[in-house]
C-alpha cells in the first residue's frame, strides 16, 4: 500500500511531498525491475540484464537516501520513520551490489573466463578446467 500525500497529514507538508515524491520514483523503479525479471537466454544477455538491475537498485538506493537526508533534518518525523529509511537504503546499495556481482560473473561466462569464487552454481572453474 503506498499512501498519497493527503494520508501523511501527520507530516509537515514539505516532509510529505518528500516522501511522495519518493514513493512515485520506487513505484517507477518497481515496474522497471519486474520488466527486466525474466532471464535472458545467452550469458551476454544475462550480464546485461544483470547489469540492468544492478543500476535500478543503485537508482532505488539513491531515492532511499533522499528520504533518509530528508529526515534526518525534520524534527516532527519519527525517528523509526527514518531507521526504516536507512534501513531500506543500505537493503538497496546491497542489492546493487549483488546485481553487479552477478553481472561479472555472466560477463566472465560470455568470455569464458573464470568466475568469481561466489559464483555458486554458475562457477564454470569446472567447465574451464581450473582445479577448485
Amino acid at each position: 500500500m503506498n499512501p498519497d500525500r493527503e494520508e501523511l497529514t501527520w507530516l509537515p507538508r514539505d516532509c510529505a511531498a518528500t516522501v511522495a515524491k519518493v514513493r512515485t520514483a520506487l513505484t517507477a523503479l518497481d515496474d522497471e525491475f519486474v520488466a527486466h525479471a525474466y532471464p535472458a537466454h545467452t550469458d551476454a544477455g544475462e550480464a546485461a540484464r544483470s547489469a540492468r538491475l544492478a543500476l535500478i537498485c543503485a537508482r532505488r538506493a539513491g531515492w532511499w537516501q533522499v528520504l533518509v537526508r530528508r529526515l534526518r533534518t525534520d524534527r516532527f518525523a519519527p525517528h523509526l520513520f527514518w531507521l526504516a529509511a536507512v534501513e531500506a537504503a543500505q537493503r538497496a546499495r546491497a542489492d546493487a551490489r549483488f546485481w553487479r556481482d552477478t553481472a561479472a560473473d555472466w560477463r566472465a561466462r560470455a568470455e569464458s573466463r573464470p568466475t568469481s569464487e561466489v559464483a555458486g552454481a554458475m562457477s564454470n572453474h569446472h567447465d574451464l578446467g581450473i582445479a577448485s
